[in-house]
């Protein structure tokens, strides 16, 4: 108890959230209600103030007490966190319930600004459903992420199971209902989608219907279907041999030993790790670099507009051009070096002082190039993840764990990228070294062994579901390779649906496909009744034809005589 109020008091002060009563909506009567019937529920809520985009909406954020073992209810104890976002307006009582499963922590934005997802301009994949039933929004913490945590949390992992998180979200559930009376929808993106398919699982009742987008769903730890996938679909051929010409060049002349003949590596090497040559080092800058050459594309593909890529590839070209940069070695190098973030107008400076250093034994004056994104390198400890706060765990360990021990992961066929030789040599590298989970240095993940029953029982029961489950995938999308597969998909209670031109971030609300959005429109109606959205939405109509533009260096949509972002909000 001592450790959750001081998590508590920390949100307060670092999230500007409110714990006072002085407003009737910050402990409003259904509130109370909720509290006096679940015992569970620690007894000190906290209200966020309102978001100016959202004024009529408020987010209160509770701590439900779980068994780390459900088996064993009276011993030992975590707390898990969760966030209800309600409209004042609505009775929160007789609302449709929208559950929302990221399968990690609860999301970022969501804990800046929660009430914020009732904004006008947002009916992305996260909150599309909220919106067209003005539901309540109730984002749930997965055990072992970020606070949802027991104490030493890292020294105990065998609790952190797909059925033990579900026996959790099943336990909330049944709490808020005893007040929270209307239907009930859950939903989640990528592992919140494969989170929403293991709910249905284990416990079908909770839900009146299950909506997961973009869940990957693998009957291995190195499944290699879904990067073929992501070769081979959504892209035309000289698009795709773009992408593939860049790793296979990165990949060229390269072997396991530091002595590689190949051009691009050790300028890399240099501007990782400087002039550390340890064996540790080594295996891990290598490891990173096999990463990032063989992922080269991945998140563009996950995530882009084809349009989009090829607009920004061109610029990027033209770049290059500028700054005399004309052989393979100093273009794969710049595509590698910035493939997240994808836009080298920025970069004219630093590319020109890069290539002023070809020679690996000099200092490059450049930045180190695997901090973009924050990323951690390789190899790092369990004291580097975790900290000295054992209450807060880490998003990327525990989910590596996860995906080891039952959930399976993706592989890299490198047989499509590198001759034979170099295909076999690096396949034994980065299985042995670093693995399909990025597991190098982590004894704790690598030596876990997979095993597929979980695959097995999810699978059973999506082909014989007994509630409504509609699957959602984007053509374009990466992950669509690892996706449910047909044999699964009963056609009656359970459909699936790929939309074109859609990716990671698929959602109904953009027609790409108004026969395939409606039959989704419909499907959800069936059994959570007619819309109630904040913005009124009318049938779907004829998408409009969108522009593409740059203005100060974004790209921009024109579409209807309104200008928006890539995330769809409108700019004024």
């Amino acid at each position: 108890m001592k450790k959750i109020y001081l998590l508590l008091a920390l949100c307060v002060s670092g999230m500007t959230m409110q714990a006072q009563n002085t407003d009737p909506n910050d402990n409003p009567q259904w509130l109370q209600e909720l509290q006096r019937q679940n015992a569970g529920l620690i007894d000190s809520t906290a209200t966020y103030p309102a978001h100016p985009s959202a004024p009529d909406y408020r987010t209160y954020v509770i701590y439900y007490h779980q068994p780390l073992r459900h088996a064993n209810p009276s011993g030992e104890q975590f707390h898990m966190r969760a966030l209800i976002t309600v409209n004042k307006n609505v009775d929160p009582r007789t609302a449709v319930n929208h559950v929302y499963a990221s399968g990690y922590s609860i999301l970022s934005n969501m804990l800046t600004n929660p009430d914020s997802v009732f904004n006008a301009s947002k009916t992305g994949c996260t909150s599309e459903i909220a919106h067209r039933y003005n539901a309540n929004y109730i984002s749930i913490e997965h055990r072992y992420f970020q606070y949802s945590a027991p104490d030493n949390c890292w020294e105990n992992l065998d609790p952190l199971t797909a059925e033990e998180a579900a026996a959790d979200f099943h336990n909330l559930f049944d709490g808020l209902k005893k007040v929270l009376k209307g239907k009930w929808v859950m939903s989640g993106v990528s592992k919140g989608g494969i989170t929403t398919l293991i709910q249905h699982a284990f416990y079908p009742n909770d839900m009146d219907i299950f909506v997961p987008y973009s869940a990957p769903f693998f009957d291995t730890d190195r499944d290699k279907e879904m990067t073929r996938y992501w070769y081979h679909t959504g892209w035309d051929k000289s698009f795709l041999d773009f992408f593939m010409d860049i790793r296979k060049k990165a990949l060229k002349g390269l072997t396991v030993q530091p002595q590689s003949t190949n051009t691009i590596y050790p300028i890399y090497y240099k501007m990782s790790f400087g002039g550390n040559t340890s064996a540790a080092h080594a295996d891990s800058v290598f490891a990173n670099y096999l990463s990032t050459a063989a992922f080269f594309g991945f998140d563009q593909h996950a995530y882009w507009d084809t349009t989009i890529i090829r607009y920004q590839m061109e610029i990027n070209d033209s770049v290059l051009q500028a700054i005399g940069w004309n052989q393979y070695n100093d273009t794969a190098i710049a595509y590698l070096m910035y493939k997240d973030s994808f836009n080298f107008n920025s970069l004219r400076p630093w590319l020109d002082t890069l290539r002023k250093y070809p020679d690996p034994k000099q200092q490059v004056p450049g930045r180190r190039m695997m901090m973009h994104r924050g990323r951690n390198p390789f190899g790092v400890t369990a004291e580097q993840w975790w900290g000295a706060d054992t209450a807060r765990t880490d998003d990327a360990g525990a989910y590596q764990y996860q995906s080891k021990r039952e959930l399976g992961y993706y592989d890299i066929p490198f047989d499509e990228i590198a001759e034979t030789a170099e295909a076999n040599a690096l396949e034994q590298f980065w299985v042995s070294k670093a693995g399909c989970l990025r597991d190098f240095g982590t004894p704790w993940v690598a030596n876990l062994t997979f095993n597929r029953s979980l695959y097995d029982f999810v699978m059973d029961k999506t082909r014989n579901a007994t509630k409504p489950i509609v699957l959602l995938y984007g053509l374009d999308d990466t992950w669509t390779g690892a996706a449910v597969k047909d044999q699964y998909v009963n056609g009656t209670n359970v459909k699936k649906f790929i939309l074109p031109a859609q990716n990671h971030l698929v959602h109904y609300s953009s027609n790409t496909d108004i026969t395939q959005c409606d039959a989704i429109r419909a499907a959800l109606d069936a059994v959570l009744g007619a819309p109630q959205d904040i913005d009124n939405i009318t049938p779907a109509q004829p998408a409009m034809e969108s522009v593409k533009i740059m203005r100060n260096g974004q790209i921009l949509i024109l579409r209807g005589g309104k200008t928006y972002t890539l995330m769809g909000q409108e700019v004024r």
